[in-house]
C-alpha cells in the first residue's frame, strides 16, 4: 500500500513539475509574442497542481502512520520488584524460645522418671516385706506362693526389638509398637552403645528397676547390627 501510495505521489509530483516548466517558458518567452491558450498555464491548472502537491506529505504520513504507532504505544518495561526483607532476628528469637521450651520440657520428663524410679524402689521393698511372711507360710502349709519374688518380681514381660542400620545410625523400634520408632545417631553410639540402649527402654518401657536388664540386650543387639 505504501510503494503505491508513493508511486502515485512520483506521478502527481511529475504533473505538478511540468506545470511549472510550462510556466516558466510562458515567462522567459519575449512580450512580443502573443501568448497562446495551450502555452499559458490557467489558474484552475496551477490550483490543482498545488492542491496535488500538498496531498503528498499527508498522503505519505498517513500511510506510515500505522507502522510509527505501534513503536510509540509500546509500554515501558516494568522493574522487577525487590524481594522482601528476612527479620533474621525475629526468626532467631523463635528458635530460642521453642529451645528453651523443648530444654525444660526434657528437663521435666528427667525429673518425673527420676520420681518414678523412687517411687518403684519404696514400693518394690514394700512388696518384698509383705510377700516374705505370706511365701513362709504358704510353704509350711503346703500350698503354692501364686506370688514371684526376688529377681523375678522386677522383670517385665518380654518385648521384641527391631534395630536396622541406616545411613544416619541405628533405627530401633519395640515390635508391634510403631509409635516407638526412632533414629539414634552415630555420634551418640559412638559415644556410648550402651547408654543408648539403656536411654530408649527408660524412655518407652520404664525404669531399669521395673523392666530388668532389657537396655543392655538392646545394646547387644546394636552392637551386632554395626559390626
Amino acid at each position: 500500500m505504501l510503494k503505491a501510495m508513493k508511486k502515485e505521489s512520483v506521478k502527481r509530483e511529475k504533473k505538478v513539475r511540468a506545470g511549472v516548466e510550462a510556466v516558466a517558458e510562458q515567462v522567459e518567452t519575449p512580450v512580443t509574442a502573443e501568448p497562446t491558450e495551450a502555452s499559458v498555464a490557467s489558474p484552475e491548472v496551477e490550483t490543482k497542481a498545488v492542491a496535488e502537491c500538498a496531498d503528498i506529505p499527508a498522503a505519505v504520513e498517513g500511510a506510515l502512520a500505522p507502522a510509527v504507532a505501534p513503536a510509540v504505544e509500546a509500554p515501558a518495561a516494568t522493574e522487577p520488584k525487590a524481594a522482601p526483607a528476612v527479620d533474621l532476628e525475629a526468626l532467631r528469637t523463635s528458635v530460642e524460645e521453642a529451645k528453651a521450651a523443648l530444654d525444660a520440657a526434657q528437663a521435666e520428663m528427667k525429673r518425673l522418671v527420676e520420681h518414678a524410679r523412687v517411687v518403684a524402689t519404696v514400693a518394690r521393698d514394700d512388696y518384698r516385706k509383705a510377700l516374705a511372711p505370706y511365701r513362709d507360710a504358704c510353704k509350711k502349709a503346703g500350698h503354692p506362693c501364686e506370688f514371684e519374688g526376688g529377681r523375678g518380681a522386677n522383670v517385665a514381660a518380654r518385648v521384641g526389638f527391631l534395630v536396622e542400620r541406616t545411613a544416619e545410625g541405628v533405627c530401633i523400634t519395640i515390635r508391634g509398637r510403631p509409635e516407638t520408632v526412632e533414629t539414634i545417631p552415630l555420634s551418640a553410639l559412638k559415644e556410648s552403645v550402651g547408654k543408648v540402649g539403656y536411654s530408649y527402654c527408660d524412655r518407652w518401657l520404664g525404669p531399669k528397676e521395673v523392666i530388668g536388664n532389657k537396655g543392655g540386650g538392646l545394646g547387644n543387639r546394636i552392637r551386632a547390627v554395626l559390626k
